[in-house]
């Protein structure tokens, strides 16, 4: 029985030196991001007037370094492509709890699948692997059921392959601007788009729960915490769906606010300002800022 227990403790004791060793590819694994700015967050440096939350149409539609010289507010983008509400959450809680609270917070909300389960945008786990050394990030990956209660004392329970690969791995879509922003500069050579005028009916069946209750807890955070809501409408490459804005004006607060693009503008009908049917390019992205930093002007003076 002792020699069971001394050959026991052996390999434990082995096997805890190795299991220290992969500490340093959770320490590296932050230098290799191509996108910081989850890690600015947690590092308390995002400290502005105005936020940008949201998925790809905040983060390319959406020029924070353009509202900041058209408005006179510091203004940081914090939209992630590819993220649900879920995530746009997550993101609003790290930046409160971190960082100083803004005075507005600009939603730049999905039209139709802000509420509406869809495979294009998700939680965006593979965010927060490269950061998993902060135990907040490990934390809430136990809490998406993504790591479990070993990660606090093995660094192997913290590590996936994201974390091996010490090379950073650009896209051309990962052209972030020191404010956050991720205009498109280029084209889509192969998308061929017809202007739809036809508006969808919005399905309020379709709707999620949990993507409900995360849209709420958004609003919420920003009513305890004394926060603008704009909720922000970019174009798509058709016809404005009044009945999806409706339903996020109906689930929203009451003193948030609401700004739709201006629908009238043959711009928003010209497929050279679009990336793709859901995304303005630079050029787009330049006149959509331009309209919000107006609307943002407008309710300084009320």
């Amino acid at each position: 029985m002792k020699k069971f227990l001394c050959k026991s403790f052996l390999f434990a004791a082995v096997f805890f030196i190795i299991d220290k060793l992969f500490y340093v590819f959770i320490h590296l694994s932050p230098n290799y991001q191509v996108d910081n700015r989850i890690e600015l967050l947690l590092q308390g440096k995002i400290n502005k007037d105005i936020i940008v939350l949201g998925s790809s149409r905040g983060a390319m539609n959406i020029i924070a370094s353009q509202i900041e010289q058209e408005t006179g507010q510091s203004a940081y983008n914090i939209a992630f492509p590819g993220s649900d509400v879920e995530f746009h959450n997550f993101i609003l809680k790290t930046l409160l709890k971190y960082n100083k609270k803004p005075k507005t917070i600009i939603f730049s909300v999905d039209e139709p699948f802000e509420l509406i389960p869809t495979t294009s945008i998700t939680y965006r786990l593979d965010r927060l692997y490269p950061l998993v050394k902060y135990n907040y990030i490990n934390q809430e990956l136990i809490n998406r059921g993504d790591r479990n209660f070993t990660s606090w004392f093995m660094c192997l329970s913290r590590l996936n392959k994201t974390n091996f690969t010490l090379e950073r791995k650009p896209t051309r879509f990962d052209s972030i601007l020191p404010c956050g922003s991720m205009p498109v500069n280029f084209k889509n050579p192969k998308l061929i788009m017809k202007y739809k005028y036809e508006i969808r009916p919005y399905s309020i069946a379709r709707e999620s729960l949990i993507k409900n209750t995360a849209y709420q807890s958004i609003l919420k955070q920003c009513m305890v915490n004394n926060i603008q809501v704009v909720f922000a409408f970019s174009p798509n490459f058709a016809a404005h769906s009044s009945t999806f804005e409706n339903r996020i004006r109906d689930l929203a607060l009451n003193n948030s606010k609401f700004f739709v693009y201006d629908t009238t503008n043959s711009v928003y009908q010209n497929k050279l300002y679009f990336y793709d049917e859901s995304h303005l390019n630079k050029m787009g992205a330049t006149i959509f800022t331009r309209e919000l930093s107006g609307f943002l002007n407008q309710m300084c003076k009320k």
